[in-house]
């Protein structure tokens, strides 16, 4: 615990001890290197293990996709034999069934062949042939497809065969025909000699394949690491290490089942009977790789999977024995060096004991060491001439700390007297127009000389100042409050802040001896019109926050500080505060912040400091920081004073590039064709440069951002307006009559208006460009309005009086949620 005392005989703990902390930190800082190769070789070979292991799994599972495919493709290659061969021979039975026994005898792996021909479907043949031949041992066993008991002309593996195109692999099954052991079949519609595919079938060739023959090639990989799948044709898990799944489920069902959170990759893959590698973890969080392979085009699929643990296991154990070892070897080469430490520190422990009873007032304590030459010598004798006046000292330190204890009092409680004259943030709401005044002050010193105020002096009516006495400290708390009191008695009696700074300078320059003087900006806002006054007595410029984010400072015409002498020359500044726009006034603490370069913060700085859509709380506090940011460590010069006040409209969110103090330019012509209530909306004016175009992209892509649209809509939204703007702004406006656009969003959909007063120009009426025609023999122009064509979801055009009013829309999706899962 910081500052808690040793134990009385002055000895240090062993863990406390600077020899033990030389010792420790030079170990471990050693340990540390050995730590991170060890750690670099460790993870190394990890990965290494790892890229094996799954390039190992992706060879195994190839190879045994090969056999696989041999085995199935050799049965298929059979069944297309005697397919076209049971139709070649004839009606004649007894060719049939040595064409079956063939067949049979030809390829090991069928254990069961059957012929079907419809009656009278081959020349000759009215009964037709139905025969099932399979092997019971080294025998084969015979029989009519109708001793089986059943109408094989209703069975759906029959309707399946001579409807299809082509063959197919039935899913497993078993049943008392074959003995309870699972089958699949290979089917294939039987046509005569030079029928196409999609000629109608006579029949049905089938070829019967043991599952137990497919599962023998795919289980010899189980276990060691390894996992391997089989799915039949429709999904079915034939081979899973899991019984509750292993022919019972099927591959959709996997993700969904306890522990198969990862395995939406492999249900993908067998439904679109592709290939895949991906990697996933197992219920318990290992981490797991798995390939999946189509097997030829039969329909059935191959997966393997590797087990990272089990690669890893043998180098888990193999690093956890060097890493205890390591411990072991660290332990004993840490005894053995503070063994052999304590000859450094024993004299630096017991000057600290001396010391320690110094601390406690005991200053005739045994100083040991004063008469040794070396180092420890110089410092006993330090520590001998430091008891002399130390006693001296702390008499004095008395003396001034309860002096300093009363002053600062009294300078806490003048402190909170000058906090408690300034206002609190407020908002002021009149017809649809809201308006906030915030403010941060910041005093170098305990008090300081910088001021502020705002007050709704009568209805609808925003009244505010802000102010920087001369000097610092309580003289300048002292002005300041007079100041403040002089300039709100004036406001009540003078309604334009000219008229209250001329009526405040003669009262301030009344009976002021020491001199001092204020520099205030005044300023009267009319909430609902935006009407804004503003007066100057020698202070800094305003800032002014455009809608777009440019950043300027008003030049406003100063007078003369306040409390020099009198003085009515205080020229009026009158603009329009327009919606969504902030004015931030400050002191020249703001600009006059030096870092620890002695660099001052200066006006460049201030100029980019705020960020579009600032209100007025969130500009104070951005500019605060900044300044903060910028002077560091360095110590404060001067108060710091910030008030801004913000201007929006309830409900609505508003972008306007001619927005802020310009008294000078007129205002954009409203829409005659408004949106719906409740839609975000955006309306924007547009002059002749390419900056005034940017300005009303970046406009459009702030309001789908907003509503959390996708990148390509936002992309394809941009183009649009730029195309737009851009044709409008080379051939349709004038200096007086500039493009106007507004824009919503609402239903999904990007709701965009173009107005303009040039000459008629309907760009749905314009044939789109040949662009299959080389670029030199391609007309000039035409290219841009095909663009809008293509990208927008549907293009109106009217001319409505003098004004060409393009309307637009553009479907919306939302963006992807950040935070969701990939």
């Amino acid at each position: 615990m910081p500052g808690a005392a040793p134990a009385a005989s002055g000895n240090v703990r062993w863990r406390d001890s600077l020899r033990t902390r030389m010792v420790l930190w030079s170990s471990l800082l050693n340990a540390g290197l050995l730590l991170l190769t060890a750690l670099a070789f460790y993870f190394g070979a990890r990965a290494l293990i790892v890229q094996n292991a799954r390039a190992e799994a992706d060879g195994l599972a190839r190879q045994t996709v090969r056999s696989l495919e041999a085995t199935l493709e050799s049965v298929q290659v059979s069944g297309r034999t005697l397919a076209a061969s049971a139709t070649g021979v004839g009606a004649q039975p007894s060719s049939l069934r040595s064409l079956l026994v063939a067949s049979l005898a030809g390829d090991p792996d069928i254990a069961g062949a059957m012929i079907i021909v419809d009656p009278g479907q081959l020349p000759g043949d009215d009964d037709g042939f139905t025969w099932y031949i399979r092997r019971d041992g080294k025998a084969l066993v015979e029989q009519s497809v109708a001793d089986l008991g059943y109408d094989y002309t209703t069975m759906p593996w029959y309707t399946r065969t001579v409807a299809a195109r082509g063959p197919w692999w039935s899913e497993p099954y078993a049943n008392a025909a074959t003995a309870g052991e699972y089958f699949s079949t290979f089917n294939l519609p039987l046509r005569r000699p030079g029928d196409p595919d999609g000629a109608p079938a006579v029949g049905m060739v089938s070829l019967d394949v043991p599952v137990e023959r497919l599962v023998a090639l795919v289980g010899g990989f189980n276990g060691a690491g390894l996992q391997p799948m089989l799915f039949s044709p429709e999904g079915l898990a034939v081979v899973h290490a899991d019984p509750e799944v292993q022919m019972r489920r099927n591959a959709a069902e996997l993700p969904a089942a306890p522990g198969g959170a990862g395995l939406a990759p492999l249900a993908a893959a067998i439904a679109a009977h592709g290939a895949a590698t991906f990697e996933h973890r197992d219920a318990a969080g290992d981490a797991l790789g798995t390939v999946v392979l189509p097997v030829g085009d039969s329909g059935w699929t191959y997966a393997l999977t590797v087990s990272d643990r089990y690669f890893l296991h043998r180098l888990d154990r193999t690093a956890l024995g060097v890493a205890l070892a390591s411990l072991l070897a660290l332990g004993v080469a840490l005894w053995l060096a503070r063994r052999y430490s304590g000859a450094i520190a024993s004299p630096i422990e017991k000057l600290t004991d001396s010391a320690h009873h110094f601390s406690q007032g005991d200053f005739e304590y045994p100083l040991p060491y004063v008469q040794r030459s070396d180092e420890v010598g110089v410092m006993a004798r330090a520590f001998d001439a430091a008891r002399g006046s130390i006693k001296q000292q702390m008499h004095e330190i008395g003396q001034m700390a309860s002096a300093r204890q009363k002053l600062e009092s009294e300078l806490s409680i003048a402190r909170d007297i000058q906090q408690s004259m300034l206002p609190a943030a407020r908002a002021f709401d009149t017809a649809h127009m809201h308006v906030e005044a915030h403010a941060v002050l910041e005093p170098a010193t305990a008090v300081g000389g910088d001021f502020y105020q705002f007050s709704e002096l009568e209805p609808g009516v925003l009244w505010f100042v802000v102010g920087d006495v001369s000097d610092k400290g309580i003289p300048a708390a002292l002005f300041m409050a007079r100041t403040l009191t002089v300039l709100e008695q004036m406001a009540r009696r003078h309604g334009t802040p000219a008229k209250i700074l001329a009526a405040a300078s003669v009262r301030l320059a009344e009976n002021n001896e020491t001199c001092m003087f204020a520099t205030v900006l005044c300023g009267r806002l009319e909430v609902a019109s935006g009407r804004i006054q503003l007066a100057s007595a020698g202070h800094d410029p305003p800032l002014l926050l455009h809608v777009d984010g440019r950043s300027e400072l008003l030049q406003v015409a100063g007078g003369m500080p306040l409390g020099f002498e009198p003085s009515d020359d205080f020229p009026p500044y009158e603009g329009t505060l327009a919606a969504g726009t902030t004015l931030v006034g400050y002191t020249d603490g703001v600009t006059e912040a030096f870092d620890a370069d002695n660099q001052a913060y200066g006006s460049e700085r201030l100029l980019r400091a705020l960020a579009r859509g600032d209100s007025a709380e969130a500009a104070c506090r951005r500019l605060l920081e900044d300044v903060r940011r910028f002077a560091g460590g360095a110590p404060q010069s001067d108060d710091i004073t910030i008030l801004a006040i913000s201007r929006r409209r309830e409900g609505e969110a508003q972008v306007d590039s001619r927005a802020g103090l310009d008294t000078a330019r007129p205002a954009a012509h409203p829409s005659t064709q408004p949106f719906q209530p409740g839609e975000a909306q955006v309306r924007i004016a547009v002059a002749h440069t390419q900056d005034d175009i940017e300005t009303l992209a970046s406009a459009v892509e702030d309001l789908l951002a907003a509503h959390g649209t996708a990148p390509m809509p936002m992309h394809d939204a941009r183009l649009i307006v730029e195309e737009v703007a851009c044709n409008a702004v080379a051939h349709a406006v004038a200096p007086d009559t500039p493009l106007e656009l507004r824009a919503g969003v609402a239903d999904g959909r990007l709701w965009l208006e173009f107005r303009d007063r040039g000459a008629p120009f309907d760009p749905t009426l314009h044939d789109s460009p040949a662009l299959d025609l080389d670029i030199d023999a391609r007309p000039v122009g035409g290219l841009g309005v095909h663009l809008v064509r293509e990208l927008a979801d549907s293009i109106d055009y009217r001319r409505n009086g003098d004004c060409n009013l393009l309307r637009i829309t553009l479907r919306l999706e939302a963006a992807p949620d950040m935070e969701s899962p990939a």
